[in-house]
């Protein structure tokens, strides 16, 4: 057995070494080195609150995602993905040109002796902005309409602020924090749950998880009570500057719709706005005011609008002279008998003053020029006040005497 095995000892030995750079040469040509290259890895980022501590928000311009290079034998390279490979930033780590390192690793620690790595791209680009928060008060968007005779007149939210904190551009994308209460036929109060949604200036509602709300749901209250059609009166306090008097006083709406308790409402038939004051003008006033500055307490209006717009005429007074005769004076109370003769001094005058609208067409008839002859005896020469029709707006200026003398026909007087 031993001159078998040690004949041709050395041809035995060849014949080994040959085998093996034979295998050695058909496992290169069979599992030979390549490179390869795997995209898209996700990059986590870590330490994130270093930049959150600062009251900076940063966004990822550049490497949320990796490609790299592996290089190693085909049997191992070929079977590797985006999955097999753990891809980092530390933001703490940020440079001053608000760039961060990419490390990536295998997630198998042993291929790091089979495989070298050559990230493509190793660097994250950062945008850094400055954090912020925001109170916004809660506006309550009411859908529907209460029930027929009921009118939504309050909502409530708790809380009716809520704080939005995030990056200024994104904050000053937002122009209301809103919840929406529905309030199809009701006809009672009553408490619900609304989520909270953002809205930007064109109305559109804002999904952006970058801007933390405090509060996501609120707490409405909502009132609902039976309405009722009021009258709106307006009276005028003051007088205008001298020589000037109110036209004409015209305002809208001149009914309103209110709403309250059945108690609190049941007594009320007007809201009086008394405190629109004419004192010292000469011009034509206009204003609108708040009614609901003039509502009774706990009484509510039931309309969308709460502006009445009152409108004030102011003109100049003017004169005008009516020409009098004796035959236009009227004799009142005479006593029968006597017969009165009227005489009017030369320099007698009636001028009367007011508004144009209200004096231009006026007629001596209409002034009903009147003499109270009840006290006058015969025989006698008076001198008497003649009276004339009171009419609003129009006052009189006379100058000048009326005489009068009483006859008595049967007497000879």
């Amino acid at each position: 057995m031993k001159n078998k095995i040690f004949d041709n000892f050395a041809l035995k030995i060849l014949a080994i070494v040959c085998a093996i750079l034979l295998w050695l040469v058909v496992l290169n040509i069979s599992d030979y080195t390549i490179t390869v290259e795997i995209k898209d890895i996700e990059v986590n980022e870590l330490n994130g609150e270093a930049l959150e501590e600062l009251d900076q928000i940063y966004t990822v311009e550049k490497g949320t995602t990796v490609s790299i290079l592996v290089k190693g034998r085909r049997s191992i390279v070929d079977r590797l993905k985006a999955s097999d490979f753990i891809a980092t930033a530390d933001l703490s780590e940020m440079s001053m040109t608000n760039t961060v390192q990419i490390h990536v690793v295998p997630k198998d620690s042993s291929l790091e002796d089979l495989c070298t790595i050559t990230i493509v791209d190793s660097t994250m680009k950062l945008s850094l902005e400055e954090k912020i928060s925001v109170q916004f008060p809660v506006r309550i968007n009411v859908k529907g309409t209460a029930r027929d005779g009921y009118a939504n007149v309050s909502n409530v939210a708790a809380p009716n602020l809520i704080t939005l904190t995030g990056p200024k551009s994104e904050i000053g994308r937002v122009t209301d924090v809103c919840v929406d209460v529905d309030i199809s036929g009701k006809a009672d109060s009553f408490d619900t749950v609304g989520q909270v949604y953002l809205v930007d200036a064109y109305g559109e509602t804002l999904e952006n998880d970058r801007i933390e709300i405090s509060e996501t749901s609120v707490k409405v209250s909502t009132m609902i009570y039976p309405t009722k059609q009021v009258d709106v009166s307006v009276n005028l306090t003051g007088r205008p500057e001298e020589g000037y008097a109110v036209a004409d006083v015209s305002y809208q709406p001149q009914t309103v719709m209110i709403a309250g308790a059945p108690d609190d409402i049941s007594d009320v038939s007007e809201i009086r706005i008394n405190d629109i004051s004419v004192s010292g003008q000469k011009d034509t006033l206009q204003t609108t005011i708040d009614l609901t500055d003039y509502l009774p307490e706990n009484v509510y209006l039931a309309q969308s609008s709460s502006e009445v717009a009152i409108h004030v005429t102011i003109d100049k007074i003017t004169q005008k002279t009516i020409a009098v005769t004796s035959r236009d004076i009227t004799m009142k109370d005479k006593q029968s008998g006597c017969t009165y003769s009227v005489t009017l001094s030369d320099d007698f005058k009636l001028v009367i003053s007011g508004l144009p609208n209200n004096i231009d067409e006026l007629t001596i008839t209409e002034l009903a020029p009147t003499i109270d002859c009840s006290k006058l005896v015969a025989g006698e020469n008076y001198n008497v006040v003649v009276t004339y029709a009171e009419i609003d707006g129009v006052t009189y200026n006379i100058t000048g005497t009326v005489n009068v003398f009483v006859k008595n026909v049967k007497g000879g007087q």
